[in-house]
């Protein structure tokens, strides 16, 4: 109660999207799932108000969905559609490296940032935790990662669209959890990223953000198979 009272009301709109989105970094909130606006707002101790201008918000993003009859829920996709999502994401983040590599514009403090996510991504390998905590620490790292380079690019509308289908692709895999990958596999293809930032080497660079998400489209078209 104390920490939302510091909010202004266009603030605990704000708390209200952090909420909803760290509830789909958790696995907490999975596609389908119906998202009432007097539970969040019981939960942040808030009016319904900024829940429900949170919830328009995340509706233009494309992680909220509504509909008359099932009201406001987490976004749904067919198969279909989330290879579609894929394809324009790789093109939007390999976009983003073209910038970052053309102008060398990463420098040793953005690498040692780097480096210090993808360490955080090994030492969390094999730790104990919940299985909401690990997919919210495993989530929220490749988000962390994901998005420094977005934001170091300079191309903000880009960074901005790329968050919502991060997340439109987090609510697909956080159906299972097999597809997001383990910590040290994550880690891994996240480092041999940097290592090719580091050598400013374009099609390097091409090569691992593709073998990244491959790693993600070949689980979910496994599981499609299951």
């Amino acid at each position: 109660m104390d920490f939302a009272q510091n909010y202004t009301k266009h603030n605990l709109s704000e708390l209200a999207v952090l909420y909803i989105k760290n509830k789909i970094l958790s696995g907490e909130f999975k596609s389908g799932d119906k998202l009432v606006e007097s539970d969040i707002s019981n939960d942040l101790s808030i009016s319904r108000a900024p829940v429900r201008e949170a919830l328009r918000e995340l509706n233009m993003q494309g992680m909220v969905m509504f509909s008359p009859r099932k009201g406001n829920y987490v976004l749904e996709m067919s198969h279909e559609e989330t290879m579609e999502v894929f394809d324009i994401r790789i093109a939007m983040e390999k976009r983003i490296l073209e910038l970052l590599v053309g102008a060398r514009t990463l420098q040793d403090a953005d690498f040692r940032q780097l480096d210090n996510l993808t360490a955080e991504m090994y030492a969390l390998e094999g730790q104990q935790m919940e299985p909401h905590e690990m997919l919210y620490r495993l989530n929220h790292l490749d988000f962390s990662f994901h998005s420094y380079l977005w934001k170091a690019s300079g191309s903000l509308r880009r960074g901005k669209i790329l968050e919502g289908l991060f997340y439109q692709l987090l609510i697909v895999m956080n159906k299972d959890v097999i597809t997001l990958g383990t910590f040290h596999e994550k880690a891994q293809e996240h480092t041999r990223i940097v290592q090719a930032l580091k050598q400013n080497d374009l099609q390097r660079v091409y090569r691992e953000i593709e073998a990244h998400f491959n790693s993600y489209i070949e689980a979910v078209e496994q599981r499609e198979l299951q």
